[in-house]
């Protein structure tokens, strides 16, 4: 069942948006209030002629070897022909931080496909208070600019005080479960598959 394997609408699943990046904020409506988590750095990026489109086995690896573990929720989707973005990688590591690479096209009714994409996003979160490691933040555009050789736009930094802390946890918690339930379901990774994957 799609809903309760994570490879379904990222409705509750709070992202960066990508055209307002500098205003970029993790949403969560309930109880009446919406509660934000603005990204610890965010930006946009966008990608031509032969950097296009933005190779997805790069991002993967330049993921882990920051030591994320990484997982391809578009590259799943596909192959339940579910696609819905034309890029979406995650990344979590032991310290409870999060690091996306999003694609979007350019018109909401385009085909998701990895060849369309229109514009790039990256964010990176980390548990309140914000504690900014420059040295990924540096890295992470080094990349995008360097080895995907792709243009950066609208860079954004932000802070999280101490009180959004059990709010991300709640956000740390829904990813972790999300991930893992995707995990289960991917065919390439010579796993059996959960019982509960779409057919």
């Amino acid at each position: 069942m799609l809903k309760s394997h994570g490879l379904m609408p990222r409705i509750s699943r709070p992202r960066i948006l990508p055209f307002a990046v500098a205003a970029a904020f993790l949403v969560l409506c309930g109880c009446g209030q919406e509660r934000k988590l603005a990204p610890d750095f965010a930006f946009n990026f966008t990608c031509k002629g032969s950097a296009y489109p933005a190779s997805e086995s790069a991002i993967e690896t330049f993921i882990a070897s920051r030591g994320f573990t990484v997982f391809n929720e578009e590259r799943v989707r596909r192959q339940y022909n579910l696609a819905m973005y034309p890029l979406a990688i995650d990344g979590f590591d032991s310290r409870h931080r999060m690091l996306d690479f999003r694609g979007i096209n350019e018109k909401s009714g385009d085909k998701p496909d990895p060849s369309v994409a229109s514009i790039y996003s990256a964010g990176l979160y980390s548990p309140p208070p914000t504690r900014h490691d420059t040295d990924l933040e540096k890295a992470m555009q080094a990349f995008v600019t360097g080895t995907l050789k792709c243009a950066v736009s609208n860079i954004s930094h932000a802070d999280n005080g101490a009180e959004r802390a059990p709010f991300f946890d709640k956000i740390y918690k829904a990813e972790q479960k999300r991930i893992g339930q995707g995990m289960r379901c991917d065919k390439q990774s010579g796993r059996k598959l959960d019982t509960k994957c779409p057919s």
